[in-house]
């Protein structure tokens, strides 16, 4: 296959999704909520946030506190 074929064939990672079967893990356009191409199944993880999450990961600082604190007040 060509350069200029394979770019024509492709897809945006935007729309890129990955099939969730144990045995199958294909990379495919999910922009239409079709099944996978090569198993059939309809389980599909979003491929793009899934590639985010270390970049989301890595930017936080260390020292960043937890999300929710609990306070605890003593009963009157």
């Amino acid at each position: 296959m060509t350069r200029t074929a394979t770019a024509s064939a492709g897809f945006r990672l935007t729309s890129a999704a990955l099939c969730l079967e144990l045995d199958c893990n294909t990379v495919f356009d999910g922009s239409a909520g079709a099944p996978c191409p090569r198993c059939g199944s309809l389980e599909a993880y979003p491929l793009s946030a899934w590639l985010d999450r270390g970049a989301r990961a890595s930017a936080r600082p260390s020292s960043e506190g937890p999300a929710r604190t609990l306070v605890v007040t003593p009963a009157a």
